[in-house]
């Protein structure tokens, strides 16, 4: 019974340097170095974090962290558009605006969940903390794909592209994304 207790111990020890040791796979990167993480009136950048407290989570982890950074973007992204569409239809729609300004919230909703969904990890990155390994992942959604495919999707509704200014849509929009920096 001794020597089973001590062959216990003698594992639980082993496995717990084993663990320690092999977290040189996942990339190192102390948290004040991502300055990556910073949205421009081009790109917005989201990080999203999750954390594993046993090394067969990772994978899980890191995938974790992407979505939720993923699920954060798709927020801030709606919650613009819907900003963009109210400053540009009170501004610029004559008329019926809350039709034109339902349809186009409808419309945009879709680009950003597709948009989001392709949103690329631009930097990913873990620390160690006492009680497990948190993962990062900085995913960034380019504005002018955004603003592109609402054009596109725009041009191709004949009802909505004859109140559709597109200029005037992407200064109001553009406008919108530059407070991301400030």
């Amino acid at each position: 019974m001794k020597k089973l207790s001590l062959f216990v111990c003698a594992a639980l020890l082993g496995m717990m340097f084993v663990s320690c040791g092999s977290s040189k796979e996942v990339a190192q990167a102390p948290k004040e170095d991502c300055n990556v993480c910073v949205s421009t009136k081009d790109a917005i950048r989201i990080e999203g974090s999750f954390m594993a407290q046993f090394e067969n989570q990772f994978p899980k982890a890191k995938q974790a962290a992407r979505n939720n950074a993923r699920q954060e973007l798709a927020r801030i992204m709606k919650t613009k558009i819907e900003s963009v569409i109210e400053d540009y239809s009170s501004t610029y729609i004559d008329g019926d605006a809350q039709d034109f300004k339902q349809s186009v919230k409808d419309l945009s909703r879709s680009v950003v969940d597709q948009n989001v969904s392709g949103a690329i990890p631009v930097k990913e990155w873990s620390e160690q903390m006492k009680s497990g390994t948190m993962f990062y992942s900085c995913v960034e959604l380019s504005s002018n794909n955004v603003l592109t495919e609402i054009k596109e999707r725009v041009s191709n509704d004949a009802k909505l592209r004859t109140d559709f200014e597109y200029e005037k849509f992407k200064q109001v929009f553009d406008k919108e994304m530059e407070k991301m920096n400030q």
